[in-house]
């Protein structure tokens, strides 16, 4: 039954039941297909990525919104408490911040 079998299945599947692999064109659709998948998956990662690091890290600070962290003046306070400057040059520095 099995021998019997096996022309059908054959003639189902094409012929001699091989996808024409020797032929070189289903490599080629193979290798397109892999090209075209890598290539959708990495620009969507791109776009996460971009997209991520535009919401997260803003290249100016938002009006209103205080920032955390000592200020110019405190950093410069602590210079001059810490004996790294003198008395005219926190003076002078302290005029330009304000």
């Amino acid at each position: 039954m099995l021998i019997a079998a096996t022309p059908l299945a054959q003639q189902m599947m094409g012929g001699g039941g091989h996808m024409d692999w020797d032929k070189g064109t289903s490599w080629g659709m193979v290798s397109a297909m892999i090209v075209v998948t890598v290539l959708i998956v990495g620009v969507i990662v791109w776009a996460v990525v971009y997209a991520t690091r535009r919401t997260t890290t803003p290249s100016t600070p938002m009006a209103g919104v205080p920032m955390s962290g000592p200020t110019a003046r405190d950093l410069l306070d602590q210079r001059y408490a810490r004996g790294e400057i003198d008395t005219a040059d926190y003076e002078e520095r302290r005029s330009k911040l304000g």
